[in-house]
């Protein structure tokens, strides 16, 4: 019995294996990305390590008929196949640049120095039309009384001029 158990088990193992075949196919692709990115003088590098696999398997199945050869026409073909994409952060970096960040402040610095000397030559020109414009208008006005006390002045015998509080 023992025997006979034996040999079926070997028998159906045979079958089997005769039966189907199974090839199995493992494509690995990895791709690794690398960004730098600048704000000022703030530096961020990230690494992203990105990995496709596909795993296929191709099973050959025989039609049974007199001829066994597994490559037949009458063989059926089974394609199964499994695509997994795992993202991983393989480094991620942020460094600032201190020289740019003291050129920088520098550059501000300047650039402050430079509005406060343009603000304070305004503020003396302003002044200098200011002054120049108070000069012209007394001038001016010297001359306006000048002319009034001319035009006022009358020879002997002409009545002095009167206002009128009518003027028909």
């Amino acid at each position: 019995m023992k025997k006979f158990a034996f040999t079926l088990c070997i028998f159906s193992t045979l079958i089997c294996t005769i039966q189907a075949q199974e090839k199995k196919t493992i494509e690995t692709v990895t791709t690794t990305t690398r960004v730098v990115t600048k704000e000022g003088s703030q530096v961020t590098v990230k690494e992203v390590e990105e990995v496709r696999q596909t795993d296929g398997t191709i099973i050959l199945i025989e039609k049974e008929d007199k001829n066994k050869d597994y490559r037949s026409e009458d063989s059926d073909f089974k394609e199964k196949t499994v695509q997994t994409v795992t993202k991983n952060v393989v480094m991620e970096e942020v460094t600032i640049d201190e020289k740019n960040e003291a050129l920088i402040e520098a550059e501000k610095k300047r650039q402050e120095d430079e509005l406060q000397a343009s603000i304070e030559e305004a503020k003396a020109r302003e002044a200098e039309r200011r002054k120049m414009y108070e000069q012209k208008e007394k001038e001016r006005m010297e001359a306006m009384e000048k002319n009034r006390e001319q035009l006022e002045r009358r020879g002997k015998g002409i009545v002095k001029l009167r206002k009128k509080k009518n003027n028909y």
